[in-house]
């Protein structure tokens, strides 16, 4: 789904390789800039590829896939959220919670308070 991974339903190619970089690095997260310069892209012809076949900017898809792994790992494991937070590549607890309950409309802690 878009916004998790859309690796599976990509041909091989820039914007696969792309989406590899993002997927490996969401603990510390890689500049736009960096990730074309890494499959030989200016930033721009990047943005436009994403658009494209995804929807939506790099940097929207960057924060997305990290707010789904932060989900799954809220959900699944019994992480402290600050651990949760900033192994998703945030940088404080705070701007996480307020990203994450601006994407899925509940705070991380009432997630996993909600057992759901």
């Amino acid at each position: 789904p878009k916004g998790a991974s859309a690796l599976a339903s990509l041909p091989d190619g820039p914007l696969r390789r792309a989406l590899q970089a993002m997927e490996s690095a969401l603990e510390a997260p890689l500049p736009t800039a960096e990730i074309a310069r890494g499959v030989n892209l200016s930033t721009r012809q990047l943005e436009r590829l994403f658009a494209r076949y995804l929807g939506k900017s790099p940097q929207t898809y960057y924060r997305d896939l990290r707010l789904h792994r932060a989900r799954t790992l809220i959900e699944r494991s019994p992480m402290a959220l600050t651990e949760i937070a900033l192994s998703c590549g945030f940088e404080t607890p705070s701007h996480f919670s307020r990203v994450f309950k601006r994407r899925y409309g509940v705070t991380p802690h009432a997630l996993r308070a909600s057992g759901l």
